[in-house]
C-alpha cells in the first residue's frame, strides 16, 4: 500500500488493494483518505471512485 501526500500535511490517498501505485488509474478499487481532523484525531474516510474526487475531499476538510 503507497501512499501519495498533498503538501502542508493536508493528508494522504491511497488504494487498499495489491496494485502498485502506477496502476491506480487503471484500478477498480476505491481510494481512502487519511488526515487528523480538528481534534488532532486521525480520521479515514474511504469510497472515492477517482483521484480527483479524493483530493477534492482533502482539500475541502
Amino acid at each position: 500500500m503507497a501512499t501519495k501526500s498533498l503538501a502542508h500535511g493536508m493528508g494522504t490517498f491511497y488504494k487498499d488493494c495489491e496494485h502498485p501505485q502506477s496502476r491506480w488509474s487503471k484500478c477498480p478499487h476505491e481510494y481512502t483518505l487519511r488526515y487528523r481532523n480538528a481534534a488532532g484525531k486521525q480520521t479515514e474516510e474511504a469510497a472515492f471512485s477517482t483521484q480527483e474526487k479524493a483530493i477534492a475531499r482533502l482539500t475541502a476538510v
